[in-house]
């Protein structure tokens, strides 16, 4: 096997991503072309080159013994390794953030505790399927199979792409669980109104600013804890969304947005802007929001936020008692006001590509498949609108 001197190219940084092309003749005579790549940590170009021609020695080296040796005498990382290794890389690139690659890692081990840790060239199409079947019998979601089933096809494009196996063991007869789209459990409108009827009863917290910002701005549990006052626009009566506190790995990690949509300005109604102005004098003990950089609108005094289990279980045992339950028939949870949020901007004809923006979607397509159908009252009413068409002469 004979590799091509290859490519060289700058991802970001000192990222670097070498591409090599190798020949490969098959069994009837035709020649096809492979490639390989390889990401490079380099501070210059020169450097980055050196590196390159390192590795395209050490593939001509693994090359060569794959003819002279037997092929299960050649090294095959193991499965645990490769996968481990990758995100890791992953990580140290930049290309993930911590959250994300928290989420890998328990993809990991959930793959390697359902199959063999074995070198990756001996995975067969078997031992996938039979990875998701028991999956399934050991009561894991349709959805969580289907995530790991994704991942490991995901690190095995990966080994097919650097030569660690010759063929993908995933085939199109190996398929993850048919997913089921479960409806947002949105509140109907007169929950709604009960809810905020209970809050108006209540004085102003933690808890009561945070299901008001939920329900009026459709913030995520993590935007509204990781709100700051320096994005609180009182003049204007809006709120940017810029920085979220999430859980990643059994740890708080404080970050951006999930994506560039999830970067937003969002408007707030009168009341919230009136308590939020309140919560500022009493709480911090000034009006001035310049005095108040860096400390969270809901957290204290101190520049600590509230907490992130502390706000589902507070709001949990909030919906529990007051029996506040979405269109599903389920007990509400907190993202059930974002749904609501969006939901009642659909009803009220806003147009879908406000609303998609101010949902932080990346598309409108995103915001009409979740929440356009789902909608009970948007449905009786459109079945009006056709009983009267259909009359008309």
């Amino acid at each position: 096997m004979k590799y091509t001197d290859g490519s060289l190219r700058n991802i970001h940084g000192d990222l670097w991503q070498a591409r090599f092309s190798y020949r490969v003749e098959k069994p009837n005579g035709q020649v096809a072309w492979k490639q390989v790549s390889r990401n490079i940590h380099a501070q210059t170009q020169k450097e980055a080159q050196q590196e390159k021609e390192r590795i395209r020695t050490e593939l001509e080296r693994a090359a060569l013994l794959e003819e002279i040796l037997p092929p299960e005498v050649v090294n095959s990382p193991k499965l645990s390794t490769f996968m481990n290794e990758k995100v890791d890389e992953q990580l140290r690139s930049g290309l993930i953030a911590s959250t994300t690659y928290a989420k890998y890692k328990s993809e990991v081990n959930l793959i390697l505790r359902f199959i063999d840790d074995v070198p990756i060239n001996d995975i067969t199409t078997n031992m996938v399927r039979t990875m998701g079947q028991k999956m399934l019998s050991s009561g894991y979601a349709r959805e969580t199979v289907a995530r790991a089933h994704n991942a490991l096809k995901r690190f095995l494009y990966l080994a097919l792409e650097e030569g660690c196996i010759s063929s993908m063991p995933i085939t199109r007869s190996v398929k993850p669980p048919r997913l089921v789209r479960k409806e947002p459990n949105a509140l109907d409108d007169a929950t709604r109104k009960r809810l905020l009827g209970i809050l108006d009863e209540m004085p102003d917290d933690q808890l009561t600013l945070a299901i008001r910002l939920g329900l009026g701005a459709g913030l995520r549990n993590e935007e509204a804890l990781g709100l700051q006052w320096e994005n609180v626009d009182l003049h204007d009566g809006a709120i940017k969304v810029r920085n979220c506190i999430c859980m990643a790995g059994g740890k708080v990690v404080e970050k951006g947005p999930k994506t560039s949509a999830g970067r937003r300005d969002v408007p707030i109604d009168p009341d919230l802007v009136k308590r939020l102005r309140a919560r500022a004098r009493t709480v911090f003990g000034t009006q001035k929001l310049s005095k108040l950089q860096g400390f969270y609108v809901l957290g204290d005094t101190e520049g600590h936020y509230y907490g992130h289990h502390a706000l589902s279980r507070a709001f949990h045992d909030f919906a529990d008692k007051w029996e506040i339950y979405g269109t599903t028939g389920e007990l509400a949870t907190f993202y059930s006001l974002r749904h609501t949020y969006a939901t009642m901007l659909l009803r009220a004809g806003v147009d879908a590509k406000a609303a998609a923006s101010l949902m932080g979607h990346s598309s409108v397509a995103m915001t009409l498949n979740i929440y356009a159908s789902n909608d009970p009252q948007a449905k009786a009413a459109a079945g009006a609108v056709v009983a009267d068409l259909m009359t008309q002469r």
